[in-house]
């Protein structure tokens, strides 16, 4: 199959530009020299969001007491911003690069027609613009602040005294105002960006699943040429494990500090894996339609191939009509027999989702990964570990 250079089109990025990026180098957070978030950015946001909550509530007496929940002991806070800010950052290395290689490959793959590989650039170009929305950046800050706002008052109702709200009778305190107008929305708005993101994919898949591929149904990777997309969407578990780190942190300080239990909260977790699942790998299904079709042409068609070479074949081996005297010992007629029934193996064992149950585990298994500590209260590790390894198996 003939490999497409793809030099001449343009590079599909959704790490560079897009929400909050010009506001970062503006304010040097993203090296113009790097184009893309770094450790250095990572390890900035991580400061800005944490050590001044630090300082703040050691000054004001939350550090250490003064409230139910002081900052020290607030798991979740420190999940937020020293585990989940970090590597919402950092995951924009490896997805990124991910999703530059998937893209490539539709064209190195010769899946886009000679004829629609100019279509194929045009949406590329789309959706760089589109990610480059300042309309999308002002919604994604306006949700930030939203949610931000939400949290706080869900929080204050069932937590009751906190470090950044001791009273509620009082209001928020100084910290707390930090907590609220900074560090809290620079975590909402890096979640929300991700968001944003799996729209911008999503949107350019849909665009892609409408090409007319070069698709094969006897492909090895049983999804026409496909699978690449399944294995495109693992480091997308980076992002799950960010969050799942800050729900077991928050689960952890319920249990320590309001008497909760952890079967309370295992509806949630089942919840954030399955939505994870949706959000990161139910964009492929855009593809299903075209899958299904390639699935049932390719049976019709190796179908009457089979029937036709079954047909002859008989009559030539079965049928005493072999009139060649070809010896049957040797004969290359009964390994194309067994070859055209492979390939019709293939096509029926072809998955119409270019995903497979691997590619889910890779997805999810990253996301349980923060919850064994819990997980280890009421289970034993060896049970967990059993567990794990007949998932991967």
């Amino acid at each position: 199959m003939k490999t497409h250079d793809t030099g001449e089109f343009p590079e599909l990025s959704l790490m560079e530009g897009g929400p909050g990026d010009a506001l970062m180098k503006r304010l040097r957070l993203i090296r113009p020299e790097f184009g893309a978030a770094s450790a250095r950015t990572a390890i900035i946001l991580a400061v800005i969001t944490w050590f001044p909550l630090l300082v703040f509530s050691s000054i004001e007496g939350l550090a250490l007491g003064g409230a139910r929940i002081p900052f020290l002991y607030d798991l979740a806070a420190h999940a937020r911003f020293l585990v989940a800010v970090p590597i919402l950052v950092l995951a924009e290395i490896p997805i990124g690069r991910r999703l530059r290689e998937v893209v490539k490959h539709f064209l190195n793959a010769g899946l886009v027609r000679e004829s629609e590989q100019k279509r194929f650039a045009s949406y590329v170009v789309d959706t760089v613009r589109f990610h480059d929305s300042h309309l999308a950046e002002l919604t994604l800050l306006a949700l930030a602040y939203i949610s931000t706002y939400i949290a706080l008052s869900k929080t204050s109702l069932q937590s009751g005294s906190t470090w950044f709200e001791p009273s509620l009778t009082t209001g928020l305190a100084p910290v707390g105002y930090y907590y609220a107008f900074v560090a809290l929305p620079i975590f909402q708005f890096l979640m929300y960006r991700w968001g944003y993101r799996m729209v911008v994919w999503t949107r350019f898949l849909s665009q892609v699943s409408k090409l007319d591929l070069l698709l094969t149904p006897t492909h090895p990777d049983g999804a026409g040429g496909l699978g690449f997309l399944g294995k495109g969407a693992i480091p997308f578990g980076i992002i799950l494990f960010a969050l799942s780190s800050v729900v077991s942190a928050a689960i952890a300080s319920r249990i320590l500090f309001s008497g909760a239990t952890l079967e309370q909260f295992e509806l949630i977790y089942v919840t954030l894996i399955l939505l994870a699942l949706i959000i990161f790998a139910g964009p492929l299904l855009l593809f299903a339609p075209k899958l299904l079709s390639l699935k049932q042409a390719g049976l019709l068609r190796y179908g009457t191939l089979a029937s036709r070479y079954t047909r002859l074949f008989d009559r030539k081996w079965l049928d005493d009509v072999n009139t060649s005297e070809e010896p049957l010992l040797g004969t290359a007629d009964i390994q194309s027999l067994a070859d055209l029934g492979n390939s019709y193996e293939l096509v029926r064992k072809m998955r119409v989702v270019p995903i497979q149950l691997n590619d889910f585990i890779g997805i999810a298994l990253p996301g349980v990964i923060p919850a064994l500590p819990l997980a280890a209260t009421v289970m034993p590790v060896g049970e967990i570990l059993k567990g794990v390894l007949r998932l991967l198996g």
